[in-house]
């Protein structure tokens, strides 16, 4: 059925191209700000977005603050170089966890890139794969745009692919819309390791002088089927010992028939409504250019998510004179007798309204500045024991935030943008939220120089699921104090030498954690974490090595553990061949020093603190070809190359989870527009 409705696409995609349109022009209200990276602690502040000087491209395209409603400018994914690293989890961090398999639970082993805990934490292991609001693009285009992505490795019947479809098109100059899917079909290599990912999504936009709106309706399902990791580490590190010819699926795993399944949908709109007036001096012959001077916008967005922890590893076994299910086994509590059959429920229902005063209506107004207010209701469910059966116990609970943004967007040497928001009602009460960032840039051997710092102060009321959490091997009621996180670091990026330095400390009290016992813990101390990082790029002709090199330190590795030293390095040839062909081959690899690496747990779809074995001083590397002519790229690589020639071979990226063995994979992109 997928297969039929990505050919009924491509042919849409053929036929759209075919259609002669007018040039679109965008509105002139269009007002888009740099994007602020939500999960990136040295944030890089981009060129402002110039609308009147600017030759637009085939489209443009801007993720969507969602409480400001600003557009906030991204690039298109037209990547030539280093794309090949963008297919595999590995290029999601310098240094990152995963089961292996693409598509399988991912965590960054670099502590500023991890996120907070969400509502639904159960969802936050598949970050990379999230087609939250935030993180959605939208467009306005000249032309109809589409890409198509396909991207394989290894052979049936463990064949790993990914199929990504984007359409979108303008209906005027005014309409966008647009339909995106992401497939991802990975047997894995090892025994019980599958995964799918079916994501889609319907977006679109009405831009016009006063009115602005936006909307998207996502679905995405996750079908994980999870085996605990292997059991005998001694067929990675050394398969001679075994004294048996196998494949790495006759490798023994912890259970089998077991898996997690997760849905999520996703319903946003923003509306904004811009009062401004007509400036006759820019259009002395017709009515004037609209100048926006205020907008009011309106927010609405519903989440809803369902999690299913599913196994039928159910034969009776005999462990120490006790008979109990096989996968029992490997849990010390059992809080119900029948087959493991968890699940829990969320919903969310978000609406905000903001007002705000547009930067730059007039030469004297240098910056901008938006106040809101924010209500959320959220619904919870999940089992629960009732006069010795089990039934469900829900949870409704409300939040009300408010908050002010006050940012500069405009000109070339000096920018910043302050945001504060507090809990004033509800669950959230007394949550605090104080963020603020700042660029400069002088000239420095000719070249612009620039240099940015972020600090942030916050206190975080723990969420429902930390607080509370039934299962039948895990079951918590605590009560939880508010976590404070404060933090400063900057930025500066050097162009004359391409470097880029960076560093940034935090301390955080009552850190919440999942501990060696796999359940929440609370550390009430203070913990603080340093990182440091230089990202340094050569090129001598056709020979260029790039390098990004990461320092940590935690001072409880504990509670918040982290390798010291964390690298990335690519070293390739690249040219221009006939002056059509763009051609890099080369090596890179990741490398991080040991340390004990986070578990993971299935039963929670948690990453959690162990202290039983040490992970790292091995390289995941890759052998590469990466092409692209005119609108297509193309990648072959090979992947876990070191693994051929290094012994012992300790490829694992986390206790117990080994990636891939070396294998082939290939990949081809596409972008079709007139």
């Amino acid at each position: 059925m997928r297969k039929i409705i990505f050919i009924v696409l491509w042919i849409t995609v053929c036929v759209s191209e075919s259609m002669a349109q007018a040039r679109v022009i965008l509105p002139d209200s269009l007002q888009v700000t740099p994007r602020q990276a939500p999960h990136d602690h040295q944030h890089e502040m981009e060129e402002p977005f110039d609308t009147v000087n600017l030759v637009l491209p085939a489209a443009t395209v801007w993720y969507l603050h969602p409480r400001s409603g600003d557009r906030l400018v991204a690039a298109m994914d037209t990547l030539k170089h280093n794309y090949q690293q963008t297919t595999i989890p590995d290029g999601y961090s310098v240094a990152g966890g995963y089961l292996g398999p693409i598509g399988s639970p991912f965590i960054s082993k670099i502590f500023f890139e991890q996120d907070e805990t969400s509502h639904f934490p159960f969802y936050d292991a598949y970050r990379p794969y999230n087609k939250s609001p935030e993180q959605h693009l939208f467009y306005n285009t000249r032309v109809p745009y589409a890409n198509l992505t396909y991207q394989t490795a290894g052979s049936r019947p463990v064949k790993e692919q990914r199929l990504k479809a984007l359409l979108t098109t303008n209906f005027g100059k005014r309409l966008n819309a647009g339909i995106e899917g992401d497939l991802i079909s990975a047997k894995g290599l090892y025994r019980s390791q599958e995964n799918k990912h079916n994501d889609w999504s319907l977006f679109g936009n009405y831009l016009s002088d006063k009115f602005e709106s936006h909307l998207l309706a996502s679905t995405s399902t996750v079908k994980q089927f999870e085996n605990g990791g292997i059991t005998d580490e001694r067929f990675i590190l050394d398969p001679e010992s075994v004294g048996e010819n196998f494949s790495t699926g006759d490798i023994p795993v912890k259970f089998t028939n077991t898996w997690n399944k997760m849905k999520t949908n996703h319903l946003f709109f923003s509306g904004k409504y811009n009062i401004g007036y007509n400036d006759r001096s820019a259009d002395s012959l017709g009515s004037g250019k609209f100048v926006p001077v205020a907008s009011l916008v309106i927010t609405s967005h519903y989440t809803g998510q369902d999690r299913r922890f599913l196994s039928y590893d159910t034969a009776q076994v005999t462990i120490e004179g006790q008979a109990m299910q096989r996968i029992d086994q490997f849990y010390t509590n059992r809080y119900y007798n029948t087959a493991v059959d968890d699940s829990v429920t969320f919903s969310s229902f978000k609406n905000s309204v903001a007002l705000s005063l547009r930067e730059g209506f007039k030469p004297w107004v240098k910056f901008g500045l938006t106040g809101y207010i924010e209500h959320e209701v959220r619904n919870f469910s999940m089992i629960d024991s009732v006069g010795g059966n089990i039934g469900r116990s829900k949870h409704r609970e409300n939040s009300l935030f408010i908050g002010g943004i006050l940012n500069k967007q405009q000109g070339e040497h000096f920018r910043f943008n302050l945001q504060a928001n507090l809990g004033m009602a509800g669950a959230d009460l007394g949550e605090v939220n104080l963020e603020g960032e700042v660029e400069t840039a002088f000239n420095l051997a000719g070249k612009r120089t620039e240099l940015s710092g972020h600090a942030y102060l916050r206190n975080i009321t723990p969420n429902y699921l930390q607080k509370h959490y039934h299962s039948k091997y895990f079951w918590w009621d605590k009560e939880l104090e508010d976590v404070r996180r404060a933090f400063v670091g900057g930025r500066l990026h050097i162009p004359f030498t391409n470097t880029t330095v960076n560093a940034g400390v935090e301390n955080l009290q009552n850190y919440i954690y999942f501990d060696q016992e796999r359940t929440v813990a609370q550390h009430a101390p203070n913990v603080q974490v340093l990182t440091a990082g230089v990202d340094q790029n050569i090129r001598l002709g056709v020979f260029n090595w790039d390098n990004r090199v990461v320092y940590q330190t935690s001072s409880n590795q504990e509670v918040i553990p982290v390798p010291s030293l964390s690298v990335y390095s690519n070293m390739y040839l690249k040219a221009l061949i006939v002056n059509e062909l763009t051609f890099q081959f080369g090596v890179d690899a990741h490398y991080h020093t040991t340390y004990f690496s986070p578990g993971y747990e299935p039963a929670l779809l948690q990453f959690y603190n162990q202290r039983e074995k040490e992970i790292g001083n091995y390289p995941i590397a890759t052998v590469y070809a990466n092409m692209h002519l005119k609108q297509t790229r193309f990648f072959v690589m090979l992947y876990n190359a070191a693994s051929a020639v290094l012994k012992p071979r300790e490829y694992f990226s986390l206790p117990n989870y080994p990636v891939n063995p070396m294998m082939f994979k290939m990949g081809l992109s596409v972008d079709l527009h007139n």
